[in-house]
This record gives C-alpha cells, structure tokens and sequence, in this order.
C-alpha cells in the first residue's frame, strides 16, 4: 500500500493494515499529499515567537515529551492535546 512518511504523523492516518487514511484510503498517488494536517502533539503557531526557555522549565511535561513524568508510560501523539494531563497508569496529574 503506497504510504508517504508523513502518513504515520497525519491527524487521518488511519493505523489499519487496510486503509492509509480517510481522505486517500490506499494512499496519496504522487508521493507527496496536499491535505497532511500534522498530527503532533505540540508546534509554536510561530516559530519565530517561540522561546527555548519554556522547553527547559517544562521540558518534563508530557507535552514535550510525550511520556508521564511518573511512570514514563507514553501518552497518545495522535490525539489533541488534553485540557487536563491525566495518566491512567499511575493516576499522575498536571496541575498547571
């Protein structure tokens, strides 16, 4: 099934050995797909703003890392962000 590398980072990926995504369900046909919507957990609107020293006082935050602090267990990097952090393994909470 022709997959491009963005794929597995795309908001309509659809993680099934059937079907690529929802809008290319066997996959984009030139190898590049104008409708990839980045499925990361977490990108400055503006990289220009962006300010390294918040990566360093919340580096631990599961937003960057993608892992609880507690128990290291990964949160999911296909979801939107939570409102509130909440681990399931260990019941560890953000209280930002």
């Amino acid at each position: 099934m022709p997959k491009i590398s963005l794929c597995d980072r795309c908001n309509f990926y659809s993680h099934s050995q059937l079907l690529v995504c929802a809008i290319h369900p066997y996959g984009p046909e030139w190898g590049i797909c104008s409708d990839f919507a980045s499925a990361e957990l977490w990108e400055p609107d503006d990289p220009q703003s962006y300010d390294p020293a918040m990566e360093s006082e919340y580096g631990w935050h599961p937003i960057f890392t993608g892992k609880c602090p507690e128990c290291r267990t990964p949160f999911s990097r296909m979801r939107i962000p939570p409102e509130q952090w909440r681990c399931k393994c260990c019941g560890w909470e953000d209280d930002l």
